[in-house]
């Protein structure tokens, strides 16, 4: 049993997976903190043909995205550290707060990309298995 089942929009965000089949990888390198290829992603999912960048400039939109999830970072560390120590300064709350986005930020830029294509993008289950050939 899987705890997020595939063909949710959760699944395809939080793995990174083709929004269309949820087969294929959305970046070409796996790993977001090789600094190599870090924004490379394939034109389409080979297991289906599903273009990944669907306009030009179309990710332009992920910035709004990324803003949001930056925020809900920044908020969720300082709700944590009311409820855990209540007596904080503003100094810890800082360097936990922007040293964690510095940190975070290459899986945050790969996340708010995911939100943004699974926004325009729905899951087909028979996306890829008709022929075995990818569908445009």
């Amino acid at each position: 049993m899987e705890i997020i089942p595939k063909g949710t929009k959760l699944y395809s965000i939080l793995f990174m997976k083709c929004p269309r089949c949820h087969e294929s990888d959305l970046f070409k390198n796996r790993n977001p903190y090789k600094i190599k290829g870090f924004f490379e992603m394939p034109k389409s999912c080979s297991n289906c043909g599903q273009k990944f960048e669907l306009e030009p400039a179309f990710y332009y939109g992920a910035m709004y995205v990324s803003y949001a999830v930056g925020i809900a970072y920044m908020v969720s560390v300082f709700v944590a550290l009311m409820v855990l120590y209540p007596d904080f300064s503003l100094i810890l709350y800082l360097i936990l707060a922007v040293g964690g986005m510095l940190v975070l930020t290459p899986i945050f830029f790969r996340v708010s990309r995911s939100i943004w294509i699974n926004f325009f993008v729905s899951y087909d289950k028979e996306a890829g298995k008709l022929t075995g050939t990818p569908k445009a």
